[in-house]
This record gives structure tokens, sequence and C-alpha cells, in this order.
């Protein structure tokens, strides 16, 4: 492993469940000595991604929160999903979400969502929060859109997940879970999250044709009934479908 990867290594440390570390933690929890780890410490701190605010215990910095902003003004996934988002709201009641998703270490990360603040439903899916891909719509759909070779790899290390996740229990089931969500062009979930709420999500896919995302319509059960569920899986695909295209236009802008 080079320097480079433990540097960032360190950094993974830092978790929702564990936001603190001192040198001396982090350098036993890595395996590494104490004065290595304190030269990793002083460069994360000196390029901001680190701060020491007590004690020596550190946490993450403000040049994360400095990146983020770039993230948000700049990722083509959200820059691409914005207008598209902010037109379904017009389409959903105020207590639904909009949700943009994408692809992130085999994992499904929350990126952008819109909502009605005072009166969205309370989701525990939020910005920046990891997803499992056998959880929720707006995974279940992604997963549904990967290279045969990297499903085959997931179901042969997460088989008892893929089964209790009701995706099936053997191969085949799995692949014929899968391929329904293609052919339909949407995942549709309830209460795989959160007990209540719907999600109905479709694919966006990247300009070399790769899965990069989906975006949703999150709900609550009793909201929607059979036409109007009916019509947010026709509004999912046209968003899915635009976003995909607008996506395609910011990754090749046209030569004039």
């Amino acid at each position: 492993m080079s320097t480079a990867d433990r540097v960032l290594g360190v950094l993974k440390l830092f978790t929702m469940d564990r936001p603190q570390w001192t040198i001396d933690e982090a350098a036993q929890a890595m395996g590494l000595p104490v004065s290595t780890m304190y030269r990793y410490f002083r460069s994360l701190t000196g390029a901001g991604l680190l701060v020491n605010f007590a004690a020596g215990r550190y946490v993450v910095g403000p040049a994360v929160i400095e990146m983020d902003r770039q993230a948000r003004a700049w990722d083509p996934l959200i820059v691409a999903g914005r207008p598209v988002m902010a037109g379904l709201a017009g389409h959903v009641p105020p207590t639904a979400i909009i949700m943009l998703c994408r692809i992130y270490r085999l994992q499904v990360m929350c990126v952008d969502q819109v909502a009605d603040p005072a009166r969205a439903l309370p989701i525990s899916y939020e910005r920046g929060r990891l997803m499992p891909l056998y959880r929720g719509s707006a995974s279940k759909v992604i997963l549904a859109h990967l290279r045969p070779a990297t499903l085959r790899s997931c179901f042969a290390e997460d088989c008892a997940a893929i089964a209790q996740a009701g995706l099936g229990e053997d191969w085949e089931t799995f692949k014929a879970s899968l391929r329904a969500i293609r052919k339909s062009g949407v995942a549709i979930t309830c209460g795989d999250i959160d007990p209540g709420i719907m999600g109905i999500s479709a694919p966006v896919i990247s300009p070399e044709g790769d899965i990069v995302g989906s975006i949703s319509i999150v709900s609550t059960v009793d909201e929607a009934d059979e036409d109007r569920r009916a019509t947010y899986v026709d509004l999912i695909r046209g968003a899915g479908r635009e976003v995909t295209e607008r996506l395609r236009e910011i990754a090749w802008p046209a030569v004039v």
C-alpha cells in the first residue's frame, strides 16, 4: 500500500459512528507507528481535511465542506438532475421528496434532494448517507443495471443479504428479479428503509452507457393509490431519461 493510500485510509476512519480520533488511536487502528501517523495527521490538518478541536482529538475539517460546496455546484449528476427534480416536485404532494442518488463503492449515496422543509416526510435516507445495493428502490434500480460480472460477484459475496431483500435465493432467481426491473424501467419498494414509505426510482445512465445513479419519488404508501402510483411511474421513467440526456450534454458539449 502506498503512502497516499495510507493517508486516505486515515480519512476513512472518520465515520458517523466514530467521528473523533486521536493520533494514538488512529495509529493503533491502522497498525502504524505513532510517528508515522503524526506526519499523516499533520499533512491532513495542513490541508484542512482534519482539525484538532480539543485535547488532541481530531474531526473532519472545513476543507471537506468546501469540497462539498463545489460538488453541489459542479457535480455533473447534480447539475443534470437539479432542473428535472425541480420539475418533478411540481407534480407530487408537498410531503413527497425527490431524491437523486449515485453509485459509490458498490453502495448507493443520496447526493441531492428536493423537498418542502416544513412539510416533507421524515425519512432516514438523507443526503450523504450510504445505503447497500439491496435496500430501497433507489439502490435496486441501480443494482439491476450493473454489469453481469459485477452482479455475479455481488451474489457470491452477499447472497444472504440478497435473499433477505427479496431478490432471490439463487443466482437464476436473482437474475430474473433484476431483469424484471430493467424491463419495467423502474424499481418500486414499500417499507424497505422506512415503514410506510414507498420509493419509485428510475436509472440514470452515463454517457459511456454505464449506470451512474437513480432518481426517485419518495412518498407514503397511503398517498399513492393505484392511479397516482401509475402517474408516478410515468413521471419517474421520463425523469430518468431526461437526466440521462442532460448528463450526456454536460459531458459532451456541442462544438460550435
